[in-house]
């Protein structure tokens, strides 16, 4: 394909529109995409245009084509892009450091919104879970805060940095108890010590 700027802002343009379609029809994994003569008729672009912005999307893994068929949605919760991503990424090692010090900066910060206002129960309940699997209390506590956007950086960020990370140098999860019982009492500042002195 043509790496004309030009080409490459249509072909962008052309992906975003389809994504948009898909939100705004509702089609969930599994479902089926309008096909390329309707996707060109709806978004008034070339059918060429439109072949490859699917054939870059079902690349990525984002589609599937089944013979007879036509064109499905997949289920990219669980994608591996990240891994293949971070393959490159992760050869600079500038980034690497990047990486770890910015899900750092997340992490401290979700300490510091999770003490200002602790939903008590649910953080005791947490607590009893960390005894068994300490390494998901930071996923638990993303997702507590109900901010997707904010679980959505740090999750990738976690990939990058689980890709990343010298398996030796893995923190000790028994700082995790001690962490979650200054976060429950309040103690931001208590918690974010104990975390800096996790390794």
């Amino acid at each position: 394909m043509d790496n004309h700027p030009g080409q490459s802002k249509v072909y962008f343009s052309i992906v975003k529109a389809i994504r948009k379609m898909i939100t705004a029809d509702g089609l969930q994994p599994g479902d089926k995409i309008p096909s390329e003569r309707e996707l060109s008729e709806r978004l008034k672009v070339g059918r060429s245009s439109v072949r490859e912005a699917l054939r870059s999307l079902e690349l990525l893994g984002l589609i599937e084509t089944r013979r007879g068929e036509g064109t499905f949605l997949r289920n990219f919760k669980n994608h591996h892009l990240i891994k293949l991503l971070g393959m490159f990424i992760l050869e600079d090692p500038h980034v690497k450091k990047d990486i770890f010090s910015t899900k750092e900066l997340l992490e401290k910060d979700i300490i510091r919104l999770m003490s200002s206002s602790p939903a008590e129960e649910t953080l005791k309940g947490l607590r009893d879970e960390a005894a068994n699997q300490p390494h998901q209390s930071f996923e638990k506590m993303m997702e507590l805060t109900n901010n997707r956007l904010l679980y959505r950086i740090w999750e990738i960020l976690n990939d990058f940095s689980n890709e990343a990370k010298d398996n030796d140098k893995n923190p000790d999860p028994a700082y995790v108890q001690p962490l979650l019982e200054a976060i429950i009492d309040g103690d931001a500042e208590t918690a974010i010590a104990i975390y800096d002195g996790r390794v």
